[in-house]
């Protein structure tokens, strides 16, 4: 009985490192992806060790995996400049966030403290593809459900609300 509680423990502890390594490979690769500056790139590491200590690692690499899923099947992104996570550097880097200037960034700290406290995230698409991405999220897997009319997706830890720009 032992051995199985510990087999488990130790499962779950690599798989977060698997996903702390991934969410770290992923943003240094689209922070080059976006030539982002020195400083720019200060702030996702600051940003990212935030993320890390909150265990929200999986729930990003979900919000990605599904932002990837939609654009690729819909050849759709999500809307510029819109969205609780348009200003974050990790959000940019990852691509589940799109702004048109990147040197315009309102970068705050505790930001991820604050969604967690929040519970639910926005991000938005074109009201044409909104209800099918709903629609792509459900059919692969994603617990879908609404609130206060607006569909959601559950995550680990976050809700994330799809809404029509």
């Amino acid at each position: 009985m032992a051995t199985k509680k510990k087999d488990l423990h130790r499962k779950e502890a690599l798989a977060r490192k698997r996903a702390i390594q991934s969410l770290e490979f992923l943003t240094s690769f689209g922070l080059k992806q976006i030539d982002a500056e020195h400083t720019f790139h200060k702030y996702a590491v600051a940003e990212l060790k935030e993320i890390i200590e909150l265990d929200l690692c999986k729930d990003l690499l979900e919000i990605k995996k599904l932002v990837d899923g939609i654009k690729q099947h819909f050849d759709m992104n999500i809307t510029e400049d819109k969205g609780d996570l348009c200003n974050s550097p990790v959000c940019i880097a990852l691509g589940i966030s799109r702004v048109e200037d990147i040197h315009n960034v309102n970068i705050h700290q505790n930001m991820w403290r604050d969604l967690l406290n929040k519970k639910i995230i926005s991000i938005y698409y074109p009201d044409e593809i909104r209800n099918k991405a709903v629609g792509w999220a459900r059919e692969n897997g994603y617990i879908t459900s609404t609130y206060l009319g607006q569909p959601i997706i559950k995550l680990g830890r976050l809700f994330l609300s799809i809404k029509r720009s």
